[in-house]
């Protein structure tokens, strides 16, 4: 199958960077990776840096994955240039003080680059059988976490908190970690408008541009065709199966809504007892593709739910994005060769 266009569901019209946007960013756009981690994501972390990435986050869900900040703790001593962060945390897994703590200690560890991510939270809630935060308690968590860093006393859940190191700690109050919003949504944007100073989205969340004033980065998942490569081929399916089974996982809220893929694995899940279904629809979430989701995963899902392309067309969608004011494309390795991934993307975008 020959690949016409290079399409993403969702791309966020985010207006041009302002004064307090990073330095780095002011009238360009930075690329950055962002990963499913495993006990390999330090060294794929320092291949980033070595490629040129700006950005390195993992998702924090620890029913799937790696522990976020231990995985950030042994890539920061495999590099000393790529930020580093945490996309996302939420009110409901972990504690303030505990996630205050784990970025205070990452910024020891390398200092002036790392960031934050807090989000209302949907998968790592999920498979706890707990519902994501409310727009009010992200905001909050918010402005809690940056006080607390920052060396503060707040009054937190009928306590009063704060980061108390001892002086052989080796730890001391940062004011220097960014704290980004993920932000899919008119509430998450004016959340992330009133207290963030950024936000991370998710194509594949919304079909309508949503206008954001400041540092804006827009992930990406996907595969970087070879020359002459089909989206039939077991490794594009491998490496952009994951991207797209996610948009799978949306269902009715996706960019794959009323298609005949959609409509099987759902039909699929269905099978599944109910309690369970939470736990087979995350199985290889974002890392690979599971037998059941194969079927699916076709061609013309890749094409719609992924930024997969040749390496042309990977230029022009990151051409566009540049000119609607995005400050930061976050791409997503996936499959069995994340190296592979990061070179093939990084070529592409000219890193």
């Amino acid at each position: 199958m020959t690949v016409r266009s290079l399409t993403l569901t969702f791309s966020p019209t985010c207006s041009a960077p302002g004064n307090d946007a990073p330095p780095s960013l002011r009238g360009t756009m930075d690329i950055g990776c962002l990963f499913a981690p495993t006990t390999h994501t330090p060294e794929h972390v320092a291949e980033a840096e070595r490629l040129g990435y700006g950005y390195a986050y993992v998702y924090d869900s620890p029913s799937l994955f790696a522990d976020a900040w231990m995985t950030l703790g042994r890539a920061a001593d495999r590099t000393s240039a790529i930020r580093l962060g945490v996309a996302v945390v939420t009110p409901k897994l972990r504690h303030l003080v505990d996630n205050a703590a784990a970025a205070v200690t990452l910024a020891a560890l390398a200092p002036g680059r790392v960031d934050v991510v807090v989000g209302a939270g949907f998968t790592s809630a999920a498979l706890l059988g707990r519902r994501g935060a409310r727009w009010a308690e992200v905001e909050q968590y918010i402005r809690a976490l940056r006080a607390v860093m920052a060396g503060e006393e707040i009054d937190w859940e009928g306590a009063r908190i704060a980061l108390t190191f001892p002086r052989l700690s080796g730890l001391a109050p940062v004011t220097d970690v960014p704290i980004l919003a993920a932000a899919h949504g008119p509430k998450g944007f004016a959340t992330a408008s009133r207290v963030a100073d950024g936000v991370i989205t998710n194509p594949s969340h919304s079909s309508e541009p949503i206008p954001f004033e400041g540092h804006c980065v827009v992930t990406a998942y996907g595969t970087v065709l070879d020359e002459g490569e089909e989206l039939t081929n077991p490794r594009v399916v491998d490496a952009a199966g994951p991207g797209a089974a996610l948009a799978l996982h949306l269902g009715e809220f996706g960019p794959l809504a009323g298609t005949e893929e959609a409509r099987g694995y759902q039909a699929w899940l269905a099978t599944v007892p109910e309690e369970r279904r939470l736990i087979e629809t995350h199985r290889e979430h974002l890392i690979g593709v599971t037998p059941e989701e194969r079927p699916f995963i076709t061609p013309k899902v890749i094409e719609a739910a992924t930024a997969t392309g040749t390496p042309e067309q990977i230029r022009h969608r990151l051409g566009q994005l540049r000119q609607s004011g995005a400050t930061t494309v976050a791409y997503q390795p996936a499959g069995p060769d994340i190296p592979r991934e990061l070179r093939a993307f990084a070529a592409a975008a000219g890193l």
